[in-house]
């Protein structure tokens, strides 16, 4: 064993000599001065691995490098070696710059234009609000003037709606009158309507037939039924107008002519009417051609023309005066 322990000292320590000879002469040929300084110069591992992995990473990016480079020669193979002419090139590079500065100039302009929009429109913003009081006084005032002009749905201005309601009570007056001399079959009825083609309403009358219990149009009634409503609307006027003049009373009524469309019964009808305002007071001068109505008047006047011109107005002689 002492032997064997002796071998293995020589052995090592010749290793070591080995070991010593062989850093003496890496030191000679390395930048330090002895192994104390290349010792110091040692990295730490985590030093190393990451400039390993540098290394790494650059062999592979050399790699790649060398295939494109060699894909790059496989395509070249067979072209001439010809200078390659940029100026095609150099002007479409020219123009993309070119465009590029309009662009960026236009975007310039764009951004002005739209802050400028938008103080104005900020500005308009307030205008509105700081108006809209005036806004309301404008709506009212509007609506105002368009309902005094008659710019409405129902096209009756102010003057037409104040006769509106003196119709309502001329035509209340003028149904005491019709009812009696139409037996209850017709009344008069307001409407304030819209006529046809929008035109202005306000003033309509309709009359209401009691036999079918609907109204229908003045134009549908007879030439007798509509001289009777006539007769009682110009009576119901006459009671209003003396109601609204403080109790002047209207003495005189004339009617001119509308008696040759009645019928006999209907002239009867409408003479004692007329001969009732009479006895209550009243003057009624009627004019007509209608023979039938000589005999049922007190006081007649004839107007006959002559040759020479001027009418002739003569009384008759047994008429009472």
């Amino acid at each position: 064993p002492r032997a064997d322990a002796a071998e293995e000292s020589s052995r090592l320590a010749a290793a070591a000599a080995a070991a010593e000879a062989d850093r003496d002469a890496r030191l000679v040929r390395s930048p330090f001065a002895d192994a104390a300084e290349a010792s110091a110069a040692l990295l730490a591992s985590a030093a190393q691995d990451a400039l390993a992995d540098g290394i790494h990473a650059h062999d592979v990016a050399l790699s790649r490098e060398r295939e494109r480079l060699l894909l790059l020669e496989t395509d070249l193979a067979g072209v001439p070696d010809e200078p390659v002419d940029l100026a095609e090139a150099s002007a479409a590079a020219a123009a993309a710059r070119a465009a590029w500065n309009d662009a960026v100039a236009t975007a310039a302009r764009d951004r002005e234009v739209a802050t400028q929009l938008a103080d104005a429109a900020a500005r308009a913003a307030d205008v509105h609000a700081a108006s809209a009081e005036g806004l309301r006084d404008y709506e009212v005032i509007a609506g105002l003037a368009n309902a005094v002009a008659g710019r409405t749905d129902s096209r009756m201005d102010l003057e037409t709606f104040v006769l509106a309601a003196e119709l309502e009570e001329i035509v209340a007056m003028a149904n005491l009158r019709l009812d009696a001399m139409s037996d209850g079959r017709y009344r008069l009825q307001h409407t304030d309507a819209v006529g046809a083609r929008r035109v202005a309403s306000g003033l309509g009358l309709v009359v209401l037939d009691a036999y079918t219990g609907q109204t229908r149009q003045p134009q549908s009634l007879s030439g007798g039924e509509t001289f009777l409503a006539s007769l009682a609307l110009a009576l119901g006027l006459a009671q209003v107008v003396t109601q609204r003049a403080g109790g002047v009373r209207l003495d005189t009524l004339f009617i001119d002519e509308g008696f040759g469309s009645l019928d006999a019964e209907t002239l009867d009808l409408a003479m004692r009417t007329l001969d009732e305002l009479r006895q209550g007071g009243r003057t009624v001068g009627l004019i007509s051609h209608v023979e039938a109505m000589k005999e049922q008047l007190p006081a007649r006047l004839h107007v006959e023309a002559t040759p020479q011109g001027p009418s002739v107005i003569r009384q008759d002689a047994g008429a009472r005066v």
